[in-house]
């Protein structure tokens, strides 16, 4: 008898052992780091702009350093501005990862600035944001007897798509008083392409004395001169500027006051 209570002993004590060897191999991993999530860095980001739709493309990177097959595993993701506005959220279904195994992959998502824009939230077409990434990963290890979830998050930098707009002191030409010079400088973001019409006005007194358009190149930093023939015996005080960003309604306009330079 007590041979028999001496051998169950053991019996139990291998069972109590085995358990513990596989709940600290199912558990161990994720405290020790063999199970990681990299999230792109800002310079991984690619951005994509048409028709006033932008398209995000985030890399990331799972590594399964653990013991055991993960089961279904599952990115949900948010993204929100620095204001809390809500971009997208959506949820990537990823199945089954092998023990050891490195998954990469893409999150793609876009956003309509268009709509923003139409909605009155315009901050983002003239302001530097950042855009918060949370993306909670969950899965179940062990064949389904642990489940893990985890919550990463990562701010990538916003850049407005109309930087800065600048006009410089105008002076009168001094070989032709009728006209007057006025240097320029436009910035937008990188991710637009191709020209757009830089339509500008000097005003006096609320009246348009002259106009002129010119072609700006968007992507980049656009300087130029401006020359405009104007009436004798006129003083603009004011600068009107209107711009048209590629699939953003309506024009975008901007007002300098002026102090004309003999």
């Amino acid at each position: 008898m007590a041979a028999r209570t001496k051998a169950l002993g053991i019996s139990v004590a291998a069972v109590n052992v085995v358990i513990f060897i596989l709940a600290f191999t199912s558990i161990y991993p994720f405290p020790a780091g063999d199970f990681k999530v990299d999230l792109p860095s800002p310079n991984e980001i690619e951005w994509a702009y048409e028709s006033g739709e932008v398209t995000v493309t985030a890399p990331f990177t799972i590594d399964n350093g653990g013991y055991y097959s993960v089961d279904e595993l599952r990115l949900w993701y948010h993204v929100s501005n620095y204001s809390n506005v809500l971009i997208v959220e959506d949820t990537v279904d990823l199945g089954t990862m092998k023990a050891g195994a490195v998954t990469s992959g893409e999150i793609v998502f876009s956003f309509d600035l268009a709509e923003m824009y139409n909605d009155g939230l315009t901050w983002m077409i003239f302001n530097d944001d950042l855009l918060d990434f949370v993306v909670e990963v969950s899965c179940y290890y062990t064949m389904k007897l642990v489940k893990f979830d985890a919550r990463y998050s990562v701010s990538i930098p916003w850049d407005a798509l109309i930087q800065s707009v600048r006009f410089g002191d105008p002076w009168i030409d001094p070989f032709n008083p009728e006209t007057i010079l006025i240097d320029y400088s436009v910035t937008t973001s990188d991710i637009l392409s191709g020209s757009t019409t830089l339509h500008v006005a000097l005003l006096e007194d609320g009246v348009v004395v002259s106009e002129v358009d010119e072609t700006l190149r968007l992507g980049r930093t656009a300087v130029g001169l401006l020359d405009f023939n104007v009436p004798l015996g006129t003083i603009p005080d004011t600068v009107t500027v209107e711009i048209v960003i590629p699939g953003l309604p309506g024009i975008i306009t901007y007002s300098f006051p002026l102090e004309v330079v003999p």
